[in-house]
């Protein structure tokens, strides 16, 4: 990836809030961000969900994160896979940027076993580079992530302020890989490449 000035680097997680915030449930129980970091996004749940479970393996987003209060967040620190979660599961349960930190299918495994029946799981991602396609879209996302950062720059909205001292992997699987694991895993479930080296997953839990 080629790399922007320090002065044009921007926050593409949040770019994707929005999309997030229009597939869950306007009003919901309870929910889980899976991967919180500092805590932004959850905060975003806190607003709709009556309780928000935030989860993240490094202690030190968690102690970021809970620096600022939110009376109906619960911050937990240590891996999905070997958390003890709600066993009634979520009306809502989102993962930005953290599904590749984990092995794929025990993951989404995982994470259908947290959604109640009726709820939405919303997942944006990161997949490893391998097709034409993939090499080839870099053509329009590099000019494009450019041409957002220069215009979030010129408003004062530039910067990444979430990310220091965040962990980072590449991501391991393909975009086939996941869209087969996610047919097998989460029937019905709709995978989407999206711009600025993003996917989005979305299942809805119809099991009654």
């Amino acid at each position: 990836m080629v790399q922007l000035p320090q002065s044009l680097l921007w926050d593409h997680n949040a770019h994707y809030h929005s999309w997030l915030l229009r597939k869950l449930p306007q009003r919901s129980a309870r929910a889980l961000d899976v991967g919180c970091g500092t805590g932004a996004f959850a905060r975003e749940l806190a607003e709709r969900a009556e309780h928000v479970d935030a989860v993240d393996v490094s202690p030190e987003m968690i102690e970021r994160a809970s620096g600022a209060p939110a009376s109906n967040v619960r911050w937990l620190c240590g891996d999905l896979l070997d958390l003890s979660l709600d066993a009634s599961g979520y009306d809502a349960v989102t993962a930005i940027s953290s599904l590749h930190h984990m092995p794929l299918r025990p993951a989404l495994r995982r994470l259908a076993e947290l959604v109640r029946p009726g709820g939405t799981l919303a997942v944006v991602g990161h997949y490893r580079k391998q097709t034409p396609t993939d090499f080839a879209l870099d053509a329009v996302t590099l000019p494009a992530n450019a041409a957002v950062g220069a215009y979030k720059a010129a408003r004062g909205r530039a910067g990444k302020p979430h990310d220091e001292g965040m962990p980072v992997k590449d991501p391991a699987n393909t975009l086939l890989e996941i869209r087969t694991a996610a047919a097998e895993i989460l029937p019905g479930a709709v995978v989407h490449r999206r711009l600025f080296w993003r996917y989005t997953l979305l299942w809805r839990n119809t099991h009654h």
